[in-house]
C-alpha cells in the first residue's frame, strides 16, 4: 500500500511541476513582449489562453490519473487477502458516497453497473445488447434553456425591440463615429466648411492662395486668371455662380461633367479656402487675352441672369471642358 500511495504522490507532484512551468513559460511570453506588462493587455495575447487552455487539460489529466489510482488500489486491495473484516471495511470504503459521486449522480442519472438487468431491452442484435436508459438530466436541463432562451432572443430582439440588432448597433456606431469626427474637426484650426467659409484678406493667407493657384489651377485658368481651357476667373460672370462659398463648393466638389476634378482629396479645407479668397483678388484686373465672358453675370448679393445669351454663351457646346467658376 505504501508503494500504491508513493505513486499517487509522485504522478501529483509530476503534473504539478508541469502545470507551475507552464505558468512561469506564460508569464516569460508576456514579459518579453515589447509593450509594457499590464494585466488588461496580458488577457489579449493569445499565448496566455493557450497556456491556460494547457493548465486546465493537466489538471483535468491530474484528476483522471487520481481517480484511476484510486480505483486501482480499491482492486488491490480486494484482491490482495485481507482479512474478512479488512475486506468488508475496504468494500464500504468503495461503495461510500462523495459529493462528487452525487453530483454526477444528479447530472447523469446513470444506472449502477449491478442494476442494468434493470433497464435492459430484452432483445438484440448479433449479441449486442441494449440498455433503456434516460437522457442525462443535464442535457435536458440545456435543452430546456435554449428554448427559454429562444423565446426570449425572439420577443427582446424581433417583438418588443428592447435589444438592438446588429444593424441598428452598427448604424449607432457610425453616427458615434461621425459625431466624433464632427466634434474633431471643429476643434482644429482647419475645420472650413461651404457653411462657414469667408474671404480672407490677409497677406498671408492670399500668398498661400496663390502658391495653390499656381501649382494646380494655372494649366487650365491661366497665370493671371485669364482662361485657357477653363473659364475666365477676373470678369463678372460665373458659370457655378460666384462668391467665397460658390468658388469653395466647385473647388471642393469639382464638375465632372466639364473636366474639373474634385480637390478636397488633395488640398485641405484651409487652402481651399485661401485659393478661393485668391481667386476673388483676380476680379476686375482684366489681364491680357482674357477669355470671353460665360455664365451668368454674378452680384454678391445674388445671381442675375444676363441681358444676352448671345453675349453670354452658356450653352454646352460653348462651355469649357474644365470649369470652376
Amino acid at each position: 500500500m505504501n508503494t500504491i500511495y508513493k505513486i499517487r504522490l509522485l504522478v501529483t507532484g509530476l503534473l504539478s511541476l508541469l502545470t507551475v512551468t507552464a505558468g512561469a513559460q506564460a508569464a516569460g511570453d508576456a514579459a518579453a513582449q515589447k509593450t509594457p506588462a499590464q494585466v488588461p493587455q496580458a488577457f489579449l495575447e493569445p499565448s496566455f489562453y493557450i497556456w491556460l487552455l494547457v493548465a486546465f487539460i493537466l489538471v483535468i489529466v491530474i484528476i483522471a490519473l487520481s481517480q484511476a489510482v484510486n480505483s486501482l488500489s480499491r482492486t488491490i486491495q480486494e484482491k490482495s487477502g485481507l482479512p474478512a473484516a479488512a475486506s468488508t471495511a475496504a468494500t464500504e470504503y468503495r461503495r461510500k458516497d462523495t459529493a462528487w459521486s452525487k453530483l454526477m449522480q444528479s447530472l447523469t442519472a446513470s444506472v449502477p453497473v449491478e442494476k442494468e438487468e434493470d433497464v435492459m431491452l430484452h432483445h438484440n442484435y448479433d449479441g449486442i445488447q441494449e440498455l433503456d436508459n434516460q437522457l442525462p438530466p443535464w442535457w435536458k436541463w440545456g435543452f430546456y434553456f435554449t428554448i427559454v432562451f429562444a423565446l426570449v432572443y425572439l420577443v427582446s430582439y424581433h417583438v418588443s425591440g428592447t435589444g438592438k440588432l446588429q444593424l441598428a448597433e452598427y448604424q449607432d456606431a457610425m453616427k458615434e463615429a461621425e459625431q466624433a469626427k464632427e466634434a474633431r474637426m471643429k476643434a482644429s484650426a482647419d475645420f472650413v466648411t461651404e457653411a462657414n467659409v469667408v474671404a480672407l484678406t490677409e497677406a498671408g493667407a492670399i500668398a498661400s492662395g496663390l502658391e495653390v493657384y499656381t501649382k494646380n489651377c494655372v494649366a487650365c485658368h491661366g497665370d493671371k486668371g485669364q482662361g485657357t481651357v477653363g473659364p475666365n476667373l477676373t470678369d463678372d460672370f460665373w458659370i457655378h455662380g460666384g462668391g467665397i462659398k460658390n468658388i469653395f463648393r466647385t473647388v471642393t466638389e469639382g464638375v465632372p461633367a466639364k473636366g474639373m476634378i474634385s480637390w478636397k482629396s488633395q488640398l485641405s479645407p484651409k487652402q481651399i479656402q485661401e485659393v478661393g479668397s485668391f481667386i476673388i483678388t483676380l476680379h476686375g484686373t482684366n489681364p491680357p487675352g482674357a477669355k470671353e465672358p460665360q455664365g451668368d453675370k454674378w452680384i454678391e448679393a445674388g445671381a442675375a441672369p444676363s441681358d444676352s445669351a448671345a453675349a453670354v454663351p452658356a450653352d454646352s457646346a460653348a462651355a469649357p471642358a474644365v470649369a470652376a467658376k
